[in-house]
């Protein structure tokens, strides 16, 4: 059987292909998964033209599997429309993340949205299934769907205190506060949650003006205009998002060159280091390809 993250990263390919709040048992990444014999996945939707969706699953082996879907239409066409497009999904700002009447923090608008307007299917069937017996939960998801993996996680460990709850995402974007990190942090998740981040990846350094900035001088140096990009203007890796309200959660997992996984303070620099380096040579086709889930995150981790 394939490793545990290769399953995950297909389960987080599969809630792309859920149409009309159904997905195809036959599917092929649904398949790699490894459903227990006999069941069939729970399927959610919700939102605005449903673009909120997400299933929950028994495997073979025993865990329960909560995937949720990324941002649809993933990131075709135009690379600078796209980033546009994310631009949109933070325009909210941060509001509170709420477990068990206390606030835990402050999250990103649009991703608390998302997660709470699907929460009630999802807890229906996670609650649906007898917990006895199995190995523990596990959480996944994509771009949009990872950034919700964490108040999924959340909201699950508070609901199962004693449950072995696991995160494994795949180019989240930042989704939380320094207090929901911490209060994260404080329930025992962070050496349960891992998330990956390929090499040239955008969107987990998202939203962060300078980020941004330097993207949109790329986007005009492209057009022909004058533009320098000074390295200065690109921040020291240690101290790249000090001045963000929103921070990373769990382990990071960098896919670097020739899928070799690196970790801690070598894998934060050599991430930055990598896209300001694709950056600065205009390699716009390298920077988009490198958000998809079928591309790198699926064939390095496989």
């Amino acid at each position: 059987m394939a490793t545990l993250e290769c399953r995950l990263i297909n389960a987080s390919i599969a809630c792309y292909a859920i149409r009309n709040g159904a997905l195809d048992p036959a599917n092929p990444n649904l398949a790699k998964l490894g459903l227990k014999p006999g069941t069939q996945p729970t399927v959610f939707v919700n939102g605005p033209e449903h673009i909120n969706a997400g299933f929950v699953a028994e495997t073979a082996d025993d865990w329960v599997v909560l995937a949720l879907r990324g941002t649809l239409p993933p990131f075709k066409g135009n690379l600078w429309a796209w980033i546009r497009d994310w631009l949109q999904d933070f325009e909210a700002g941060p509001t509170d993340w709420t477990i068990g009447g206390r606030i835990f923090g402050r999250v990103e608008t649009g991703f608390a949205t998302g997660m709470l307007s699907i929460w009630p299917m999802a807890k229906a069937a996670i609650d649906a299934i007898d917990l006895t017996g199995k190995r523990g939960i596990l959480v996944t998801g994509h771009s949009k769907g990872a950034a919700m993996t964490f108040l999924a996680t959340s909201l699950i460990k508070s609901e199962h205190p004693h449950m072995l709850v696991q995160n494994c995402c795949f180019a989240a974007p930042l989704t939380c506060d320094a207090t929901v990190q911490s209060n994260y942090d404080a329930l025992g998740l962070r050496p349960f949650t891992v998330r990956y981040q390929n090499e040239y990846d955008i969107v987990p350094f998202l939203p962060w003006w300078p980020a941004l900035t330097l993207a949109a001088s790329a986007e005009r140096r492209e057009r022909g205009e004058a533009v320098q990009m000074a390295p200065e203007a690109w921040p020291e890796p240690g101290n790249s998002a000090s001045d963000n309200l929103y921070k990373p959660v769990g382990i990071l997992r960098y896919i670097g060159p020739d899928c070799l996984i690196e970790y801690g303070t070598k894998a934060e620099n050599d991430a930055w280091a990598a896209l300001w380096q694709a950056i600065d040579a205009g390699n716009f086709r390298e920077i988009a390809e490198a958000h998809s889930a079928s591309g790198r995150y699926c064939t390095c981790i496989c």
